[in-house]
């Protein structure tokens, strides 16, 4: 009985004291007086996600309260205060503007114990600065149309993925097919590798990927963790990146670098560019070597971020457009009539020029991104205290700041009729007639996406080469109205994405 008595004496003040803690963290913005949302453990305002409620589903009712009110609302991530813009004027300050004062998007990694996860979408400052400034010219248009051959190659397994679907009379599931391309196109861009993805060949990279973007509720709760305590994460060398993925693109990057330079090979794709800045700092062959070079870490963590960023990304972007394009068939009408009109001018020939002259296709993939954005918030950090109005308040320093991309993309005052897909919202004039900072599926300003014209190429042409050769319905088994699936990280319809498919 004594040691039960002692335990409770000493655990009995433990729990009080954390009782204290939490409930002073969870004031935190009531003593600022800026209207929040309560918070909560396990999760703080986020309770709920990857379970019953996707993020955005969390986000928008938020923003909907009070985006005619306030500029900015608070929220809490575990027991830390976040704090969410909804005024795009005050989005554009973050992201443009007022840059320095949130130029690092407050994500874990650990270079010393995790190197997968120190690319540079995570990484900060300085050593951000340096690998961006290595990183931007990998893609130009030049070395972009460099990589397209590669990319056309696989467009015309693309198109014969489809046969048989068409023989049977099967639906397609889009978001699968779509992975199979974007698979098979950037594990050949990035790595060289013949992933063989649409011919339904296993590929592991296809399995890892899933494992990624949609991990189970324990690990989506142990990576937010990791973001909301990552300087203790950081010293318990914690690591973000599972061990057999990790030593599944160490081996696979290392193992082909070796090769390519003991036998003196050379690939049009994404790899051999870092190749080239890790040997000689440069990617430009007319210029003397660079002192600055990157190194095989870098090599290695910029690849794995090149194929997951392009991957699942693009596949949804991809699926969701050909999704609107069944289900309105009048828009898939007039983008197959623009498709077949250019290529006549190009001798049938889908080329790089001919994808530039598609503009509403190009129209197609950007509605596409804006209704179905795959990424739905941006992160930034507040790297020193900033102003903010309405209310009226300083933001204090290592504060994270979300941007709720899919509530902008769907208010009404900003885009009429938001849940209705018009192409025609990116003409010119239409553009012009929004707020610059509206339209955000990559972001803005000096830490946008870095390979955001190869995705919007790798889209473009996925719907051009399809909608060229086959026509596209909605199948029954679609779940109409969509609906975003709670537990997948990214836009990820529930139920899947049917589609009927025939020749034309």
């Amino acid at each position: 009985m004594a040691w039960l008595v002692t335990t409770l004496c000493l655990f009995l003040p433990l729990l009080g004291l954390l009782y204290l803690y939490v409930r002073r963290k969870f004031a935190y913005w009531a003593h600022r007086n800026v209207p929040f949302v309560p918070g909560a453990l396990p999760m703080g305002s986020f309770n709920g996600m990857g379970t019953t409620k996707h993020f955005v589903d969390l986000l928008n009712p938020v923003y909907e309260q009070y985006r005619k009110t306030h500029s900015a609302v608070g929220m809490f991530l575990c027991v830390n205060p976040v704090l969410l813009a909804i005024d795009v004027d005050l989005v554009k300050a973050i992201l443009v503007k007022d840059f320095n004062s949130f130029h690092d998007r407050g994500m874990f990694f650990n270079e010393r114990d995790d190197p997968l996860a120190s690319h540079m979408f995570s990484i900060e400052g300085e050593r951000w600065r340096f690998l961006r400034n290595k990183l931007s010219p990998t893609f130009s248009s030049g070395k972009i149309k460099y990589m397209f051959l590669t990319v056309r190659e696989i467009g015309l397994e693309f198109v014969a993925s489809f046969d048989r679907f068409i023989e049977s009379k099967e639906p397609v599931e889009m978001g699968i097919q779509a992975q199979k391309f974007t698979c098979d196109v950037i594990g050949s861009c990035a790595f060289g590798l013949e992933c063989n993805a649409l011919k339904d060949e296993s590929t592991e990279l296809l399995d890892i990927a899933d494992r990624v973007f949609n991990p189970p509720p324990l690990e989506m709760i142990y990576m937010l963790l990791l973001i909301s305590f990552r300087e203790w994460a950081v010293k318990l060398r914690l690591k973000q990146t599972p061990a057999d993925i990790e030593r599944y693109f160490v081996g696979i990057v290392r193992k082909t670098v070796e090769h390519r330079e003991k036998n003196n090979i050379s690939r049009p794709d994404f790899l051999q560019l870092l190749m080239q800045l890790k040997n000689k700092g440069t990617i430009e062959e007319d210029e003397e070597d660079s002192k600055e070079t990157i190194t095989m870490n870098d090599v290695i963590a910029q690849a794995f971020l090149f194929f997951f960023g392009g991957f699942e990304t693009s596949s949804k972007a991809l699926s969701f457009a050909l999704f609107e394009l069944a289900y309105n068939q009048e828009i898939q009408d007039k983008a197959r009539e623009e498709v077949q009109r250019v290529l006549a001018k190009h001798e049938g020939m889908l080329t790089y020029e001919a994808l530039k002259d598609m503009v509403y296709v190009e129209q197609i993939v950007h509605e596409s991104l804006r209704k179905y954005a795959p990424i739905g918030n941006i992160v930034r950090v507040a790297n020193e205290p900033y102003e903010i109005s309405k209310p009226d308040f300083t933001l204090e320093k290592g504060t994270m700041v979300m941007i709720p991309i899919h509530s902008i993309h769907h208010d009404p005052d900003i885009y009429p009729e938001p849940s209705r897909f018009d192409p025609d919202r990116f003409t010119p004039e239409a553009i012009n007639g929004r707020p610059s900072h509206s339209f955000l599926p990559f972001g803005h300003g000096p830490r946008n996406c870095i390979g955001m014209r190869f995705a919007l190429l790798e889209v473009k042409f996925g719907i051009a080469q399809l909608v060229s050769q086959l026509r596209f319905t909605v199948n029954e088994k679609t779940q109409l109205p969509l609906q975003y699936d709670p537990k997948a990280n990214v836009a990820t319809a529930l139920g899947g994405l049917w589609l009927d498919v025939e020749r034309i």
